[in-house]
């Protein structure tokens, strides 16, 4: 009898974890607002000051968030003003009292009269960083005698147990040139570069010869074992155009990069490039960026077919074609330039990490591009009011001085993965010299 109810224990157990949400994996990073972070119709303000203790009290009620310490111990923050241009450490919460207790300042001046706004932070309370450093141990400069200035992730792709791919953009110059190169590891944390081309602008008949292509999204594997890689490709006259190819496990190209040939995503007055591929319930699903002539106002479309070889080349058998975010007439943090999302299958539901860069405003997140969530529901995108739930550290380092290389915004084409109890997701965090550097995030799941 003991035995059976064991057993029974471990599959109640299971069934739970299979109920489990994406949702529930992200605790509330960024806390702007009593009830969402998107609408921000009820910020956080001072409502009472003790200057002899250096402390006060707001209207935010769910002071137990607070309590919970991030993974390595670290602690939350008060901030004001964009790009979290002011950083006030938390000493002490007093869920019972009310009174939150500061520490040093550590970037700019706080302004704690009463009826100031300000944000609670805490970046680490939903994920470390890999090893807290860039994703190479050595961390290539020159290719081939020729100075890069950054690298970016550009999908990944399990080829076996213990034996992945990181496509890696590489720029040159100020965004002049992009050529694919890869790296790979067995354990997703320790990465080794391979000065390998795989594909440059030269190699495709339609794109600028000295310009940019860039893969786009985590490839999608194929029924005979093959990937098809979404392109973003530079055409002659600097705009934008979406592609396709075709590799195979050892990264030969078998199927060369072509126009994905729907109207609205391709040709020289197009300028747009894909971001995502996934298949869900027997659909593909691909998420398509539209960039405009004013740098933050930009959108990101959704198309789904039963047949994307089909789609993609002859424009048949779509089913829909929809538009997930239009940054131009968005609110709180999506309102500004939407130019990052990817598919995260998750407990056989479906989620969009969507990356967006704020307007100026007064918030943390002005200027700076973080991440929310989205979840299906009865085919129907639904943002999780709670957020952005990413954000990246900013002008924390200088309490944290190991976090400096994080000193900007988070980069774009996040390429995510599940792996022992693990999200990982890779991506670039911005930094002055070079513009960004290819980093590694992970986020426990159990």
């Amino acid at each position: 009898m003991k035995r059976f109810f064991f057993f029974l224990s471990i599959l109640m157990s299971m069934s739970l974890c299979a109920q489990k949400s994406l949702n529930t994996i992200f605790a509330n990073c960024l806390i702007s607002d009593t009830e969402s972070n998107i609408a921000r119709a009820n910020p956080i303000y001072v409502t009472e000051i003790d200057e002899a203790n250096n402390r006060i009290k707001t209207n935010y009620t769910q002071l137990e968030n607070l309590l919970v310490r991030a993974i390595g111990d670290q602690s939350w923050f008060i901030t004001q003003s964009e790009e979290a241009s002011t950083i006030v450490e938390i000493l002490n919460v007093d869920a019972k009292t009310g009174w939150i207790t500061l520490g040093e300042t550590h970037s700019g001046f706080f302004n704690m009269d009463e009826g100031e706004t300000l944000e609670f932070f805490n970046p680490f309370i939903n994920y470390e960083i890999i090893q807290n450093r860039p994703l190479f141990k050595e961390y290539p400069t020159y290719i081939k005698d020729e100075q890069i200035n950054y690298i970016q992730a550009g999908g990944i792709i399990k080829r076996a147990k213990n034996d992945y791919v990181l496509l890696t953009p590489v720029i040159f110059g100020a965004h002049k040139k992009r050529t694919i190169y890869y790296a790979t590891s067995s354990d997703l944390e320790n990465w080794t570069f391979h000065d390998e081309k795989i594909l440059s602008a030269a190699d495709i008949p339609f794109a600028k010869k000295t310009g940019n292509v860039f893969s786009c999204g985590n490839p999608l594997q194929l029924k005979d074992g093959t990937f098809l890689v979404l392109l973003g490709v530079e055409q002659p006259n600097g705009n934008y155009t979406s592609a396709y190819m075709i590799i195979n496990k050892e990264l030969n190209i078998i199927q060369a990069p072509q126009e994905i040939n729907i109207p609205e995503w391709h040709g020289e007055a197009q300028n747009s490039f894909p971001l995502a591929i996934t298949k869900h319930k027997g659909v593909f699903r691909v998420l398509f960026h539209r960039r405009s002539n004013k740098f933050m106002e930009s959108e990101i479309h959704e198309i789904t077919t039963k047949n994307i070889l089909k789609a993609f080349n002859h424009n048949k058998g779509i089913i829909s074609s929809t538009i997930i975010q239009k940054a131009k007439t968005e609110t709180g943090y999506v309102r500004g330039k939407a130019d990052d999302a990817s598919y995260i299958s998750f407990n056989d539901e479906l989620y969009i990490l969507l990356g967006s860069e704020e307007s100026p405003s007064e918030y943390l997140t002005s200027f700076n591009r973080e991440y929310g969530l989205l979840s299906l529901e009865n085919e129907q995108w639904l943002h999780d009011q709670r957020s952005p739930l990413l954000v990246n550290p900013m002008t924390i380092y200088n309490k944290y001085p190991e976090y400096e290389w994080t000193s900007d915004h988070l980069g774009g084409f996040i390429s995510p993965i599940f792996h022992e109890n693990y999200l990982y997701l890779f991506l670039t965090f911005g930094t002055d010299n070079p513009d960004y550097l290819l980093a590694g995030i992970k986020i426990k799941i159990d």
